[in-house]
């Protein structure tokens, strides 16, 4: 097969400049675990396979210890000798460097699909700034009381991807998460900038990404989905935290070069496969317990369906808790108990979610009741034209989890929801009204 023929060109974009100590932090602290050690081991697993003439393997990797280069590789078998392009380090929080990286690899490594891994820590829709105090000089000097609190103990040292910013921070009122974070130059991709950048990739080259990979945590979500729905046909990521080894990659990659001619579709699926098969021999191993994971991949073509179905199922519910019916308020207050929660306890599974207001509701209103069985029935996974098209879970506390989560705080909203695109559905604008009263 000539290059021009290439079936598939992944590339991956490792933001791992983590781990930085701030001085400015009581005794010098890091805001996240290091990536850089495990950035390596998972090339390794990609050298396992390797490219061949029908599949590229492409990595773009910032590290912590090199601040002068960023990497590029062309990820060949171990038995080869690496291909490696020095380029200027990289703020991989710009969404500059993951277009220059995307346009890159479409021009170098033309194929019939692409896939973009991104491989970072991750923390769902939200954003938070955890980079301001770097930034602020009055905080140069001396650290606020909540920075030093939450960033004193082991937890940051023993863990690989962040479930919560904010858990570690210890920040109640500022919501916002992210992707990408790159602690050299204070940055990180918000999904606003992550839209952004699978754009105007798309803009330079005319070519549309096949299937976005989310190697992170907490990022498979409705409002992370709906954000990028007209940038790839595709995304695979995980509702829960994800364990330290993250994508096995040497046994997706081994399923991919064997069968190079799959569909997008395919791919997603066979990736969601390789992960839980993974974790579950993972687990066989362990002693006195068992992996909590999810993955799941999603189909974009269809959130837009499933996002209008939700908006007008939000409609519904806002007017009758603004009529403060009290068959609604019992309904949404249960399903807040209730339901299936993460790590990030605010994220919670979307179709649990759905299945607890239907269950829960005592009331009359019959718009509501075909409302919520229509979201449901789409959600559904037997359904031909459905937005999770795979979707695996280990561990009995994830066992209802269906592969999308949604924001429903148990109390309080993040004025930042509404930068998210998915917040035009109105379903910020019920959970305000919901917990204000």
């Amino acid at each position: 097969m000539s290059q021009t023929n290439r079936r598939w060109t992944l590339m991956v974009y490792m933001a791992g400049d983590n781990g930085k100590v701030f001085e400015q932090l009581q005794g010098g602290k890091r805001l996240m675990a290091p990536m850089e050690e495990q950035g390596y081991k998972d090339i390794e697993e990609m050298e396992e396979v390797g490219s061949t003439d029908e599949v590229a393997i492409l990595v773009q990797f910032d590290t912590l210890s090199d601040r002068e280069h960023t990497y590029r590789i062309y990820i060949r078998p171990q038995s080869e000798e690496r291909i490696i392009e020095n380029i200027p380090e990289q703020n991989t929080g710009d969404p500059r460097s993951l277009t220059d990286f995307i346009v890159w690899g479409i021009e170098n490594y033309p194929a019939e699909h692409y896939a973009v891994i991104l491989w970072n820590h991750g923390t769902g829709w939200k954003e938070d700034d955890i980079y301001e105090f770097a930034r602020n000089r009055s905080l140069q000097i001396r650290a606020s009381a909540d920075e030093v609190r939450s960033v004193r103990g082991t937890r940051l040292s023993s863990a690989f991807f962040l479930s919560s910013v904010v858990e570690i921070l210890g920040i109640e009122n500022d919501d916002q998460r992210a992707i990408a974070f790159d602690d050299s130059s204070l940055d990180f991709l918000d999904n606003a900038k992550l839209q952004q950048a699978f754009r105007e990739a798309e803009e330079q080259t005319g070519q549309k990404v096949s299937l976005i990979g989310m190697d992170a945590c907490l990022m498979s979500m409705i409002e992370v989905a709906y954000q990028l729905r007209a940038n790839a046909e595709y995304m695979v990521g995980s509702q829960e935290v994800e364990p330290i080894y993250g994508w096995p990659y040497t046994l997706i990659l081994q399923a991919l070069t064997k069968e190079s001619g799959i569909t997008p579709e395919v791919l997603a699926k066979l990736i969601v496969q390789e992960y839980g098969r993974y974790y579950e021999e993972q687990s066989q191993q362990m002693r006195g317990g068992m992996h909590q994971v999810t993955q799941s991949a999603a189909d974009l073509n269809v959130v837009s369906k499933l996002a209008e179905v939700m908006g007008r199922l939000a409609a519904i519910l806002r007017q009758l808790r603004e009529e403060d019916d009290f068959f609604t308020e019992m309904a949404i207050s249960r399903a807040q108990r209730k339901v299936v929660r993460f790590k990030d306890k605010d994220f919670v599974d979307l179709y649990d979610c759905l299945e607890v207001l239907r269950d829960e509701y005592r009331g009359d209103n019959s718009e509501l009741k075909v409302v919520l069985e229509e979201v449901i029935n789409l959600m559904a996974l037997e359904t031909e034209s459905k937005p999770i098209v795979a979707n695996v879970t280990l561990g009995d506390r994830l066992s209802s989890a269906k592969g999308l989560s949604i924001y429903l705080p148990a109390q309080g909203y993040s004025q930042f929801y509404e930068r998210s695109d998915f917040a035009s559905c109105g379903w910020g604008e019920l959970i305000k009204v919901h917990n204000e009263k």
